[in-house]
């Protein structure tokens, strides 16, 4: 049986809502496939076993500026060393001072895993090497050490070697074949079962395999405020419901009594079209695109670096939104209005308020509005 529409809305509001769990999923993705239909409404950071994953390490001295440019020459690696099925891998490069490199999921798809999360209403919060979730798990004396750490599933690991703390080989070997590595002496040793907590400590190399624009410190304050405009939604949803079907149900007792010549006006009928249009304003907000709307807005205000959001109102039924944030410079809000005004289904919009901000609060609070059509924010 079909989930309701307000258990879809909550389900939706829980993964926005909620703390990513940590799912360790193999080729295949079956342990994915298995949280989706016993949480849907969750969110999750897959952990990916290193059976579904090539790794590179850049050769030191390369002139590769970013992240993109990382992402590139390790595309060419890959192509050079795997053929033709290295266009279909996702690759997630990482920098670390100047030690780089990638790893690439063959052994997952991608489109696969985004698209079992969308119909499950699960979050994919990221989707990384175990490795690299290990190593942040690791004391912060033994991530800035130099010499082998190992990351052990099974008849395979991975030899992560270091140097004062950089990330400078990245090695999967057979388990028999680890001597040679000295495995004994290792810095540490991790298996799936390892309690992968995050630990305070020198930065490590945090490959994702989400799509970088797609990923924003602000996701959390704006998915948030979106939850607590579809949680209005959601609750009046119900309420519509309820009012409506014991509207209908003395409707059609009045009618069972009705004489032809007995025409009355239908009492209650103002009161049932207000509920129909609280209940139409719920469907539109549950059917607004707010993964892409949500992202475009964190994209834009993260390139108008320095800047706050406060907050987001939303009428889907009109197709109107309203921001409000922080900024130091009508100038940048200015700029992010026009940023925003360029994406395709955004129109009319306007920097619409600008004022000092309350006592407390450091900056100019502003307001942009909108107008964006149902698939806007690509």
């Amino acid at each position: 049986m079909s989930p309701s529409m307000s258990e879809r809305l909550r389900q939706r509001l829980g993964a926005y809502l909620v703390k990513p769990r940590r799912v360790f999923v193999t080729p295949g993705g079956d342990e994915f496939a298995a949280w989706c239909r016993e949480k849907p409404g969750s969110a999750v950071e897959l952990v990916v076993s290193a059976r579904a994953l090539h790794e590179l390490v850049v050769e030191p001295g390369l002139p590769l500026a970013d992240l993109d440019a990382v992402q590139a020459y390790a595309q060419q690696q890959f192509a050079h060393y795997f053929g033709a099925s290295a266009q279909r891998f996702a690759i997630a490069a990482w920098q670390q001072g100047s030690a780089c490199g990638a790893s690439a999921l063959h052994g997952l798809d991608l489109a696969a895993l985004s698209a079992q999360a969308r119909s499950a209403r699960v979050r994919l919060a990221a989707i990384r090497p175990a490795w690299a979730v290990w190593l942040a798990s690791l004391p912060s004396a033994t991530r800035a050490a130099s010499g082998h750490a190992l990351w052990h599933e099974g008849e395979i690991a991975v030899v992560i070697t270091l140097d004062r703390g950089r990330v400078v080989g990245l090695q999967p070997r057979r388990v028999k074949q680890l001597a040679e590595f000295g495995a004994g002496s290792a810095l540490a040793i991790g298996t799936p079962d390892s309690d992968l907590a995050p630990q305070p400590g020198p930065a490590l190399p945090q490959p994702d395999f989400l799509p970088r624009s797609g990923r924003s410190a602000l996701a959390w304050p704006l998915g948030a405020t979106g939850a607590l405009v579809l949680a209005a939604a959601a609750w009046s949803a119900a309420d519509s419901h309820r009012a409506l079907g014991l509207a209908e149900a003395a409707h059609g007792r009045a009618l069972a009594v009705r004489t032809p010549t007995a025409v009355a006006p239908r009492r209650g009928a103002p009161a049932v079209v207000a509920e129909n249009r609280s209940a139409s304003e719920a469907r539109a907000l549950l059917d607004m695109p707010w993964e892409a709307v949500l992202t475009r807005v964190e994209t834009a205000g993260a390139d108008a670096k320095p800047m706050a959001w406060l907050g987001l109102d939303a009428s889907a039924g009109r197709g109107e939104l309203r921001l409000e944030g922080l900024t130091p410079d009508r100038g940048l809000a200015l700029e992010l209005a026009e940023r925003l005004g360029a994406t395709p289904g955004w129109s009319q919009v306007l920097l619409s308020r600008f004022s000092a901000a309350e006592a407390g609060l450091a900056g100019q609070r502003f307001e942009i509005s909108a107008r964006v059509r149902s698939g806007g924010g690509a």
